[in-house]
């Protein structure tokens, strides 16, 4: 699974029905659980023309634009000093200063509560760094906000392959195959699952 390589939604609402007891303790409730997007209309129909030609990209190179071009829009906060302070996050981890990195998104988190990209880069600090607990909760928030947010849902994928959760693992990755099934390595992730679902109850 690990050659499914991380970049750097509550589970029963990602992957169906309600999650069984992984291990882990609950995420810290954010007060957050009714977040929605606030990207503009006339941004968020671009959103959704981009989504649509990423669905029926003809190959890699093809879905590989059409994702640049949605993860350009999710980086835009729709503040300057959101964007300034995303910047800023970008040349901490740059400098290897993950710490420094989590303060600067824990504070815009704080300012724009419904901006996605935040939670997702700080939830891929926190896998990198082995804490499932907050990683979870900030994919979590992210696939509130952004229910197609294909590189949570990756990263959703590798947190559940981690603590064995492999049906749940196999759910949301089919969910992306549904957003993006030019993903990169989405088909030997699904194949790597399926092959070693003999002798597990998948």
């Amino acid at each position: 699974m690990r050659v499914f390589v991380l970049f750097a939604l509550l589970l029963s609402i990602a992957v169906g029905p309600a999650a069984a007891d992984d291990g882990l303790p609950p995420p810290v409730a954010s007060g957050r659980e009714r977040l929605v997007t606030v990207v503009p209309a006339d941004k968020a129909a671009e959103l959704d023309g981009l989504f649509a030609r990423l669905a029926v990209a003809k190959d890699r190179a093809e879905a590989a634009g059409i994702e640049a071009d949605i993860r350009r829009r999710w980086a835009a906060s729709g503040s300057a000093t959101g964007d300034l302070m995303l910047s800023w996050t970008e040349k901490a981890v740059a400098a290897g200063d993950a710490a420094g990195a989590l303060d600067i998104l824990d504070e815009l988190t704080v300012r724009q509560p419904a901006f996605a990209e935040a939670y997702y880069r700080r939830g891929t600090l926190h896998l990198l760094a082995g804490r499932l607990s907050p990683a979870l909760g900030d994919f979590q928030t992210v696939l509130r906000i952004e229910p197609r947010h294909f590189l949570a849902m990756k990263d959703l994928a590798v947190l559940l392959e981690d603590i064995d959760q492999h049906d749940r693992a196999l759910e949301v990755l089919r969910r992306l195959q549904g957003i993006d099934p030019n993903f990169e390595g989405l088909d030997a992730a699904i194949e790597a699952i399926v092959a070693g679902s003999h002798g597990r109850d998948i």
